[in-house]
């Protein structure tokens, strides 16, 4: 984020993260090694952030009916949203989750419809299509640091080798 942060911190590590779900019966068996220390990323006011305000004006975050898709600002969405799935044929497939827009479901596969791809809509989460997934995650571009993983459809090592490298997980390497 460059000039709009002001710091990181760490707030809690794995270990204290394990131990809270210990504690609190959520997960009593957590162990450190299957959770992430935990940070808090400080910002800088900005106006442009001023905009983003009517996207949380219901309390809930809301697309606005103005928004227009690019390929810069998809890119974003899937690297925060995003993933892949592997449907029965243990072939992935690019998908999206917004279960915070669930009653408009046109209004999102709409947007992508206005650039040729043809995704659909399920519980929540914008699907693309086997064949579609390629040309999706070339529209995007190439994937930023850290979120190569999501562009990995042609080895399911790889995916899992990268995906652990993006979040320190060199144990699991």
């Amino acid at each position: 984020m460059d000039i709009f942060t002001t710091g990181v911190s760490l707030k809690k590590t794995a270990e204290e993260l394990a131990k809270n779900n210990r504690e609190t019966g959520f997960s009593p068996n957590a162990k450190a090694e299957n959770h992430h220390d935990m940070y808090t990323v400080w910002s800088r006011s900005h106006p442009y952030f001023t905009r983003l305000r009517s996207w949380y004006e219901s309390g809930t975050k809301r697309i606005p009916e103005s928004f227009e898709l690019t390929p810069k600002v998809a890119k974003f969405w899937y690297i925060s949203d995003g993933f892949l799935d592997v449907d029965r044929n243990r072939t992935p497939r690019a998908e999206i989750r917004t279960r915070t827009e669930s009653d408009r479901p046109e209004f999102l596969l709409d947007l992508f419809r206005e650039h040729g791809f043809d995704p659909n809509f399920r519980r929540g989460t914008i699907r693309f299509s086997r064949g579609e997934t390629q040309r999706f995650l070339n529209w995007m571009g190439n994937p930023p640091p850290g979120f190569e993983y999501k562009w990995v459809l042609d080895s399911r090592e790889r995916y899992d080798r990268l995906k652990a490298q993006a979040y320190g997980e060199t144990h699991a390497l």
